[in-house]
């Protein structure tokens, strides 16, 4: 830009007239090494400048694709959703938040964090797919989903069948994320190990790697066998599909990393010494992503950028750094990204920018119409956000102060058993 700017300010000067006027100079350009003869006439000084200045516009030109080559990748912005809707509320709320994204103009495609609906209160079904489909392929940016559990292995019957209806209807061409202006993406089923998982992908955008992993929760009830042995084998290609993203990104030298799945591996964070204090058991994942959260600590340390996982499932927004590595030091480079999620239907705006150290900004982007505040207490039916937790909730009560009864008990057989035995020795 600053060569433009000399040649453009040349020219001004060997084409002005008596009625001149100064070009500004970029301060960091030295003209002490410019030589002019003495003697020159008007004619000559002309164009000796006319010449300097089209030089100077010819080096520009030669130069500036090189520098953009080396340079700066544009910013860019897209949109986490996801766990919406679930109860009839949501219904009447997903209309607004479908229109706050179409109306939006920056984003420049939608990622999905699964659950597309509540089994509970909308049956699996292939017409309701469709619905979806429909809806959110109509956005006018292309759409990118990771499956929730919701999506399949909470159906009432036929959890397989419904997978298969999933990955058919979204993830019908599993390279292109389907919607306007849409893009090529890679998926894992062109590999020879996993090649029924069509729906993990990776894909680059001006610098960053993203990928999908197809991971759900254990669930509050036990899966059968067939549902357990896919989800443990969904588990086993997300690992693979990690270390892949890893080495497309060490390969590509890219400024960062954004992985996105279902399954929130850290539903309680806090500060992790404190944690480590009061409940230990709470730091770090369920037993059965110990290995994909050692690859993934191992990763994070060889590649060295900015890392971000973006999950669903909970419905709690928010932006933490809840890995911690064995001596429970947070891994500084890694950050995750929960999205809203059912009775909040809202979404997220990530804003990618790729030449800042961080690469990754998070904007939290409201809905007016979806407002949680504006339903009072007394409009709020029975269904109104019931997750089915009623008996349950009363369970896990139950358990959790049987501890604390114990601990009552014993503490009153002990003080029975001294005063006893304080009398006996009076005897």
């Amino acid at each position: 830009m600053w060569l433009c700017g000399i040649g453009y300010c040349a020219l001004r000067v060997g084409m002005r007239t008596s009625n001149s006027r100064r070009c500004p100079v970029p301060t960091t350009v030295s003209f002490s090494s410019l030589r002019y003869p003495v003697k020159m006439s008007n004619r000559s000084v002309e164009i000796s400048v006319v010449r300097f200045a089209v030089a100077i516009l010819t080096l520009a030109l030669t130069v500036s694709p090189a520098l953009a080559e080396e340079g700066g990748f544009e910013p860019f912005e897209f949109a986490l959703i996801g766990d919406y809707p679930y109860f009839p509320r949501d219904y009447v709320g997903i209309p607004f938040l479908l229109d706050d994204l179409r109306e939006d103009g920056a984003i420049s495609f939608v990622l999905h964090l699964g659950d597309l609906h509540n089994p509970r209160f909308t049956a699996c079904s292939e017409p309701l797919y469709r619905e979806r489909r429909e809806w959110f392929f109509g956005l006018g940016v292309p759409f990118i989903l990771t499956p929730g559990d919701n999506d399949w292995a909470d159906c009432a019957e036929d959890r397989l069948g419904n997978l298969e209806t999933i990955r058919s209807l979204f993830f019908a061409d599993p390279t292109r994320a389907e919607g306007e202006d849409g893009f090529s993406l890679r998926s894992q089923s062109e590999g020879e190990e996993f090649p029924e998982v069509v729906e993990n992908a990776i894909w680059e955008r001006n610098g960053v790697v993203f990928a999908t992993l197809h991971m759900i929760a254990p669930g509050m009830n036990p899966l059968p066998n067939e549902t357990s042995e896919t989800r443990g084998e969904l588990i086993a290609a997300a690992e693979a599909w990690l270390d892949e993203a890893f080495r497309v990104a060490h390969q590509g030298q890219a400024r960062g990393v954004f992985l996105a799945t279902q399954v929130n591996l850290w539903p309680l964070s806090g500060n992790p010494e404190a944690m480590d204090l009061v409940h230990p058991d709470l730091i770090g994942v369920n037993t059965v992503f110990a290995e994909f959260e050692e690859r993934l600590i191992r990763n994070i340390r060889e590649f060295g950028g900015p890392v971000i996982l973006a999950n669903g499932d909970t419905h709690y927004f928010r932006v933490d750094k809840p890995l911690v590595d064995p001596y429970r030091e947070a891994i500084q480079t890694f950050t995750r990204v929960e999205g809203f999620g059912s009775p909040h239907g809202h979404w997220v705006r990530v804003r990618v920018v790729p030449d800042r150290p961080e690469v990754f900004q998070f904007q939290q982007e409201l809905v007016p119409e979806n407002l949680y505040t504006r339903v009072s207490r007394a409009e709020r039916g029975d269904d109104f956000e019931e997750f089915g937790l009623g008996r349950r909730k009363i369970i896990l009560r139950i358990f959790q102060a049987t501890p604390k009864l114990l601990a009552v008990v014993g503490a009153f057989a002990i003080v029975l058993w001294t005063v006893s035995g304080i009398r006996r020795l009076r005897n």
